[in-house]
Order: C-alpha cells, then structure tokens, then sequence
C-alpha cells in the first residue's frame, strides 16, 4: 500500500510538472532566450543608485536586482520585463531628467546615473 501511495504521488507530481510547462508553451531557456533576443536599451545601461539599492543594467542583458540575477528587456511602453529562472516581473519605469524611475507595488523609487 505504501508503495502505492509513492507512485500515485510521484506520478501526479510528474504529470503536474510537465503540465504547467505545457501549458505556458515554453520553460526557463525559452523565455531566457526570448529576452537575451531582444535589444536591451542603450538609454537604461548602466548603473543606477538610490538611497538603498544599486542598479545595474549590464550590456549583455542581465541586471542584479533585489539580489537576485534577471534578464531584462525594455520596452517603449514604458516597462521593464525582468525574467529569472522562478518567474517574471514587469517593472513601470520612466526616465527623464537622468532619472529612473521604477514603481514596484505601489511605490516609486528615484534612481540617479553616476558616470
């Protein structure tokens, strides 16, 4: 019976596994590579500071943020697509005056380009 029971667990955790990536179309490498694709934008390169966090948005299309390592795009709608290996996040931002902002929950928060 526990033998059973270990099947029928591994089996619906295999079939859930597979079915969620089935269901988007398209896993981690896909996405990475949809992103690494695209050009990220040459106004936004480059380091950026805050009272509590540094900013940087690489050449090669990665950025660092909240500790954790993102592929970025930029679009001219005016968001940011930051994709990981857990998931994505779509960022507003404006940037004007050498000013990035990002709002992220509800919350704006300025950064400044130190050159």
């Amino acid at each position: 019976m526990l033998l059973k029971r270990r099947f029928l667990l591994s089996a619906t955790l295999l079939f859930f596994g597979m079915s969620v990536i089935d269901l988007s179309g398209k896993g981690y490498a896909a996405e990475q590579s949809r992103v690494r694709s695209g050009q990220p934008s040459a106004s936004i390169k480059g380091s950026w500071y805050s009272a509590k966090e540094t900013l940087a948005f690489n050449a090669n299309g990665t950025i660092i943020y909240k500790g954790k390592r993102y592929y970025y795009a930029v679009s001219s709608g005016g968001t940011i697509q930051l994709t990981g290996k857990r998931g994505s996040l779509t960022i507003p931002y404006q940037l004007a005056g050498g000013k990035l902002t990002l709002t992220v929950d509800g919350k704006a928060t300025v950064y400044t380009r130190k050159r």
